[in-house]
């Protein structure tokens, strides 16, 4: 069964959850390799039908934050990411808007992975516009501190995750580890921009980022389904901080578009590469564009650049049309080939 010392599992079929200790003391297990496939198999089974508990979430996170290999940014930084399982196929709607951002003149650390329910990671995606994705600490800090923005791969920077990898794939469903992600950014971002695939987790994900110290976690998911802001759809957004550790509601409203959603679907890598690239040439269609623009704007709104929304977008617009945005990518592709 496993090697460690007391079944997790059972303790929560019995007890329903976990105390932050207990959760603890399971991620740490599970991550050092005490725990092993057929009980981590099994302490997925008792959670499932449910989210894990703040305290959970407290305790998990704070044993993975202390696995991690650190990126010490010394400055303030945004982090624009998704949880995924929104199932709609949408291009890497999150990466360019943090190459918009960047290029807009906003610190990025960008954090992200392979694809795990998407048809295409930030990680895939990067790597085929070129993007040298198994950069180290070392060369992370010189990326940001030459071009003012970095992308740090989660299997970099989490080596102690491979340990879960095995029980993951047998079980084949969505567990804690989907949300887990965004919450561990190894540069511990000051400001982030969460794009959540459920309404009833943005609270515990944004409750549990306060934990972390962050100063502004903005939390994000439309009427549509999209972990991002829609153009078809608004969005339901709430601020996380030190001020609003129970969240703040945030109020945005734009004329939604008749356009279709078909336009920012896609079925692999080389389809979201080229709509990225397309949005950064200007050659886009309005939809795919303004889907990034708006983003964008949201992770400018988050970092504090300005709170109208108007203002936002044309910023986002403006790195785009003058083709700071596709120059800020075109560095990212160079310097991190280089470092």
């Amino acid at each position: 069964m496993t090697t460690s010392a007391i079944s997790y599992s059972k303790l929560i079929k019995e007890r329903k959850h976990l105390s932050s200790d207990e959760a603890y003391q399971m991620q740490q297990g599970i991550l050092n390799g005490d725990i092993d496939t057929e009980e981590l198999i099994n302490i997925f089974s008792a959670m499932e039908g449910r989210y894990p508990s703040i305290d959970e979430m407290n305790g998990i996170i704070a044993a993975t934050r202390e696995s991690m290999l650190v990126v010490p940014i010394k400055t303030d930084a945004l982090d624009i990411v998704g949880t995924g399982g929104d199932g709609l196929r949408t291009f890497n709607i999150s990466t360019v808007a943090s190459i918009v951002c960047a290029a807009a003149g906003v610190p990025v650390v960008k954090h992200g992975s392979r694809s795990a329910s998407s048809r295409c990671g930030s990680a895939d995606v990067l790597e085929a516009l070129g993007v040298n994705i198994m950069i180290g600490s070392v060369q992370a800090v010189k990326c940001f501190e030459q071009i003012g923005m970095v992308f740090l791969f989660a299997q970099r920077f989490h080596p102690a995750l491979k340990n879960a990898a095995e029980a993951r794939k047998q079980y084949g469903k969505r567990t804690y580890f989907n949300m887990l992600g965004p919450l561990v950014n190894p540069a511990g971002v000051s400001h982030q921009t969460l794009g959540v695939f459920d309404e009833e987790i943005k609270t515990l994900m944004g409750e549990a980022s306060v934990k972390t110290k962050i100063k502004s976690l903005w939390a994000v998911r439309s009427n549509d389904g999209m972990d991002e802001v829609s153009l078809f759809s608004l969005p339901s957004i709430m601020q996380f901080s030190e001020q609003f550790p129970k969240g703040n509601k945030i109020e945005i409203s734009y004329p939604l578009h008749s356009g279709s959603i078909k336009e920012i679907q896609i079925n692999e890598v080389g389809e979201s590469a080229k709509i990225i690239l397309d949005i950064l040439n200007n050659g886009a269609t309005d939809v795919q564009t303004q889907t990034v623009v708006i983003n964008a704007a949201i992770g400018l709104m988050t970092f504090g650049v300005t709170n109208d929304l108007q203002q936002a977008k044309g910023i986002a617009s403006e790195a785009i049309r003058s083709g700071k945005a596709l120059l800020k990518l075109n560095q990212l592709v160079k310097v991190s080939n280089n470092v």
